[in-house]
């Protein structure tokens, strides 16, 4: 063999060498993830119809759909007991139709480890970190955040929130270096609040109360700046994420309005007190700036808004990085916004949590649809939750994995009912996949493409069409394969013209399919 070649091979194969140890090296760098979870005789899942969810060998994020009643809250309610350092007692969540109770609820990590809560136990120790690096957020949680029991015209107080939850992990520099969470830094300061010694004449206050209870409010507060400073960094562009979809939305997040915390003696009216416990959302539209937003802002904004301060937190008190594992589980948040507004929130959380493990639950048919067309098919799974009578009469919940990519699953079933000589149905699914190849184009590329019904949730097929091939005419093999739609627009890629009476021939129908195959296979996506 000539040197040349030699010397070819061997850089061939030192670089194949080189790549197989960083993808070692980046693997074992890489924290655990969830590879399985196992949920049984818990709520929805009785023990004879466990609901068991794979995420694959590398731990993929999930997407669930679920009806409401079938099961989808029980996998919330689980991985938030699993995933907590107080969990509710396990026994009274059991399916109430499983006898003997036997409630459990396991997740398989990608390292092996195993995590199980049983009634015998809970892993606490090995999720206490685990849960202090996770978010879990429901549509009720964000009513509370526009919430004040005083009434409608008195601004939400997220005070007790921020210290319980909200910003309860993020961990401030204090006087002299030392770390403290401020979590830790407010049970110091109810601490030296509430101290007594015990005297001969009764319970009085120590020496020097005052001094120590104004000094751990000077902690706190201190701690509480340097966590508001972080949170308001990330949530006024977080906000405007959600919020500007077509134009830059008229609602700005001014700041977090919080008074430092101060002691107050008693007097003869007032007894001793921590004042100026509030901290208060700012927000301007426009030139307005309502006192309570909650009364003036619509449900959307409100959620927005609310959605923004949790997710910002949540990122002001995470460190990123990949070497612990981080987990995101949302159920249902997003049934109080428009369509037009819910890719945006699903770009933000893709990307500003692109290192954590993330669960989607939803029981809206069309926002599965469109986060499965837009989340990337190699980091996600998707699955469908329904309920069904089994042998003994119970309903159960029923778990059915679907293919990731909805234009490939469309696809598929087009060729199933040609196989069955169903031509009309495999017509509508073939226009189906070509609508969903047409618009992902569009949308990576930021073309605007029409639609033919009011709510835009069905696109002009022939419009995309035209606007596709005029904007690929400097990519020869795409603008071929866009050209290789037209011949079928007339009949099988037209919804008018599938007239069981008179069928299209199956030929023509395997035809377009293969057409909308090139297409998505020009676009970079190949569907076997």
């Amino acid at each position: 063999m000539p040197n040349g070649a030699i010397s070819q091979a061997n850089s061939g194969f030192e670089s194949a060498r080189l790549s197989l140890l960083k993808l070692i090296f980046d693997r074992a760098r890489r924290s655990p993830r969830i590879k399985k979870i196992e949920i049984s005789d818990f709520r929805a899942f009785p023990a004879v119809c466990p609901g068991i969810f794979g995420l694959g060998d590398d731990g993929c994020n999930l997407l669930v759909f679920g009806e409401n009643g079938s099961g989808k809250s029980s996998i919330y309610r689980a991985l938030r007991g699993l995933f907590s350092v107080d969990p509710p007692d396990i026994v009274k969540l059991h399916n109430v139709f499983t006898d003997p109770a036997a409630p459990s609820v396991r997740v398989t990590l990608t390292d092996g480890s195993v995590l199980n809560w049983t009634a015998a136990g809970h892993p606490s120790a090995q999720v206490r970190d685990i849960a202090r690096r996770s978010a879990f957020l429901t549509h009720n949680r964000l009513r509370e955040m526009n919430y004040n029991e005083k009434g409608p015209d008195t601004p939400p107080n997220l005070f007790k929130l921020a210290t319980t939850h909200l910003l309860a992990d993020f961990e401030a520099t204090i006087q002299g270096g030392s770390k403290r969470s401020i979590a830790e830094l407010w049970r110091e300061l109810q601490t030296a609040f509430e101290a007594r010694v015990i005297v001969r004449g009764g319970p009085r206050r120590p020496q020097h109360y005052i001094r120590n209870v104004e000094g751990a409010c000077d902690r706190f507060n201190e701690g509480m700046r340097q966590a508001l400073d972080a949170l308001e960094a990330q949530v006024k562009p977080l906000l405007s994420r959600l919020l500007s979809v077509l134009a830059a939305d008229d609602l700005h997040l001014v700041g977090l309005n919080f008074a430092p915390v101060r002691y107050q003696e008693e007097t003869k009216q007032e007894p001793r007190a921590l004042e100026n416990q509030v901290l208060t959302p700012i927000v301007r539209f426009r030139t307005f700036r309502p006192t309570a937003p909650q009364s003036f802002l619509n449900e959307a904004r409100q959620s927005a808004l609310a959605m923004a301060i949790y997710l910002a937190s949540r990122l002001a008190c995470v460190p990123p990085g990949k070497d612990r594992l981080k987990l995101l589980v949302l159920d249902d948040l997003l049934i109080s916004l428009d369509a037009s507004h819910r890719r945006p929130v699903l770009e933000a959380i893709t990307s500003l949590f692109n290192d954590w493990q993330i669960i989607l639950l939803t029981h809206d048919r069309y926002w599965f649809q469109l986060a499965r067309e837009q989340l990337s098919v190699e980091r996600w799974k998707a699955v469908e939750i329904y309920d069904r009578v089994d042998g003994d009469g119970l309903l159960v919940p029923f778990v059915r994995p679907i293919a990731n990519d909805l234009a490939e699953a469309t696809l598929r079933q087009a060729e199933n009912f040609i196989d069955e000589n169903h031509p009309a149905a495999a017509c509508n699914y073939a226009r189906s996949a070509c609508e969903l190849v047409l618009k992902r184009y569009c949308i990576e590329h930021r073309i605007k493409f029409p639609y033919v019904d009011e709510d835009q949730q069905r696109p002009n097929l022939h419009k995309m069409l035209e606007v596709a091939m005029n904007q690929s005419q400097s990519d020869p093999t795409l603008f071929k394969a866009l050209k290789g739609l037209k011949p079928h627009k007339r009949f099988v890629l037209n919804p008018y013209s599938h007239d069981v009476a008179i069928p299209v021939p199956t030929a023509d129908v395997k035809a377009a399919i293969a057409a909308v195959r090139e297409v998505a296979k020009a676009c970079g996506r190949q569907y076997p």
